[in-house]
């Protein structure tokens, strides 16, 4: 493949914990993502852990707690990834926090190494601070790998004025500001990652990643999902 077909050399993907909601998705994401690496793209994927828990919403249990028990979550979700990618491609899983024998520890350097060195990051333990979301995470990693953009999979294909689950006559936005985003208070991103992506000129695209072959298209430059620039 030549890389100057491509329309991002490299790139951070956020997938929600929906991606691990069943073996068939979990299947048909992870070889979105390894397409994705034979096509000559550097990739580093974070994962959400919302399948298992979400600290905001949480009842019962007092914030803290449940956004350290999310923090682990996306660990966990993190080995699972890893295992479905490591059969087919080459993988190392880090965390923003380490646990001795399980996972290692995310550094910037290592990262960029292991990009470099064409190995598929899995990124989990979010930004390894409380507070913070995954997306917020993403945010940060494109910022601190120099990813040319953000790739947002998500069961919804694109940017839309209200859940389109919930009202058919939301709007679908083919491209959009990172300020109209904020000053519509659409909740595709929270408002840290837009401000991280917008200060560091990193593009969002939000896709649908259960649509078959949906990442290659975006890389290959095809006008599909929404960006947020």
């Amino acid at each position: 493949m030549n890389k100057d077909k491509l329309a991002y050399q490299r790139i951070v993907l956020k997938i929600s914990g929906e991606s691990f909601s069943s073996s068939e998705n979990l299947k048909s994401i992870s070889r979105q993502i390894i397409d994705a690496r034979k096509l000559g793209v550097e990739i580093g994927v974070v994962v959400g852990g919302g399948n298992l828990i979400r600290g905001k919403t949480a009842t019962g249990i007092d914030r803290r707690i449940a956004d350290r028990i999310g923090l682990l979550s996306t660990i966990v979700n993190g080995l699972l990834l890893e295992n479905a990618l490591k059969k087919s491609a080459k993988v190392i899983h880090l965390a923003a926090f380490p646990i001795k024998g399980i996972v290692e520890p995310y550094s910037q350097e290592h990262a960029l190494e292991c990009l470099k060195s064409h190995q598929i990051l899995v990124l989990s333990g979010g930004t390894g601070s409380l507070f913070f979301s995954t997306d917020t995470a993403a945010a940060l990693r494109a910022a601190e790998l120099e990813a040319d953009a953000v790739i947002k999979g998500t069961k919804v294909d694109g940017v839309y004025s209200a859940d389109p689950h919930k009202n058919p006559k939301a709007v679908k936005f083919d491209k959009i500001s990172c300020s109209q985003a904020l000053n519509q208070d659409l909740k595709i991103m929270d408002s840290t990652a837009f401000t991280l992506c917008q200060e560091n000129r990193i593009p969002i695209v939000v896709i649908d990643i259960f649509q078959p072959n949906s990442l290659k298209k975006v890389l290959l430059g095809k006008k599909i999902g929404s960006m947020i620039c």
